[in-house]
């Protein structure tokens, strides 16, 4: 367990920009729990609920298939955002130019919170608590969700240029999401790039299908610039980054990444965090978090086990993994 400080000009940073890379922030043992955790959700992926291979998706997607095969993930209704998708005159493949013969893969996982203590002690009781909070302003933090994204080697598919609020069940812009290599990552393995200060753009977008700009259905917001298209007229900015570095950006911040084109793995992971101005609203569009427990109303802060307060702790030394494990043990 460990505590770091941000300097003036880093927080100056953030608020111009709206991303920051932090070095060495993470512990060897931190990472290495989060390297185990993450080889087990990719290791299962066949038989997960929440877990998804977006390269695989991609594919039947622009073969034309009605019925996407997804094993035995759930969380989303993929043949209907495929039919979408199917109906969008303007969705096309976003993929890298490689004339590699293998298949890849885009691994994405959600809310392994709930299963590993790894994951709980790295987002829980590491310096990223009271980082955010230096960030943030905010007296409080709310541990929101943790998101894996693994592209294996030789990985087409890119991530659509996107910006998160849109994704959560939130009101408030006091949300940061903490991006977390775990092994080296680049453009050419498909570290995250973002447009540097457009989390001040005064907009708000839908999300998308990330394997297209394809928006959500229902959502109301409208759709994000199509970035992909003219990546020139962007401040595109992107960290070349190593294990135990962490990248933080604003709700706000539009971001997406590369496929990955070299013959190394890049796993990663990503905590999302939320500050006092935060209220929960379930707004059209947004995704449904798995294995809820007791649904904030319309309007609440984020008081449920769901969301646990990983800062300020009660006293120097507390284990908030531990505490909420000893005590929501039976149902996370």
């Amino acid at each position: 367990m460990s505590t770091l400080s941000i300097t003036p000009e880093q927080k100056k940073c953030f608020d111009r920009d709206g991303v920051i890379c932090l070095r060495n922030v993470m512990t060897e043992t931190e990472v290495d729990d989060l390297r185990s955790v993450v080889d087990q959700q990719v290791a299962t992926r066949h038989t997960s609920s929440t877990g998804y291979d977006f390269e695989k998706i991609s594919k039947q997607v622009w073969e034309r298939k009605n019925t996407i095969n997804v094993g035995a993930a759930a969380r989303f209704d993929v043949d209907g955002l495929v039919a979408v998708i199917h109906s969008d005159e303007m969705a096309r493949p976003l993929l890298e130019n490689d004339t590699h013969t293998g298949e890849g893969c885009f691994f994405y996982d959600v809310a392994g919170w709930r299963q590993h203590a790894g994951i709980r002690r790295a987002g829980f009781d590491s310096s990223l608590p009271s980082i955010v909070s230096e960030l943030l302003g905010s007296e409080t933090i709310n541990f929101w969700e943790d998101t894996t994204f693994v592209k294996a080697p030789r990985t087409r598919q890119k991530t659509a240029f996107h910006q998160d609020l849109s994704y959560f069940q939130i009101k408030g812009d006091q949300c940061v999401i903490a991006w977390i290599p775990l092994d080296p990552a680049n453009e050419a393995n498909g570290v995250t790039q973002y447009v540097r200060g457009s989390h001040k753009w005064g907009e708000v977008y839908a999300p998308n299908m990330f394997v297209s700009q394809t928006v959500f259905p229902g959502a109301e917001d409208p759709k994000c610039p199509d970035i992909e298209a003219d990546p020139d007229d962007y401040d595109i900015i992107s960290f070349d980054v190593e294990p135990g570095d962490v990248i933080i950006h604003h709700v706000l911040t539009v971001h997406g990444a590369g496929g990955n084109r070299t013959d190394n793995p890049r796993r990663a992971i990503s905590f999302r965090y939320t500050g006092d101005n935060v209220r929960y609203h379930d707004k059209p569009g947004a995704m449904p978090q798995p294995g809820m427990v007791l649904t904030p109303k319309e309007g609440e802060r984020l008081r449920t086990p769901d969301y646990p307060i990983v800062w300020p702790k009660p006293w120097p030394g507390f284990s908030t993994a531990a505490a909420y494990a000893e005590t929501f043990g039976k149902v996370i």
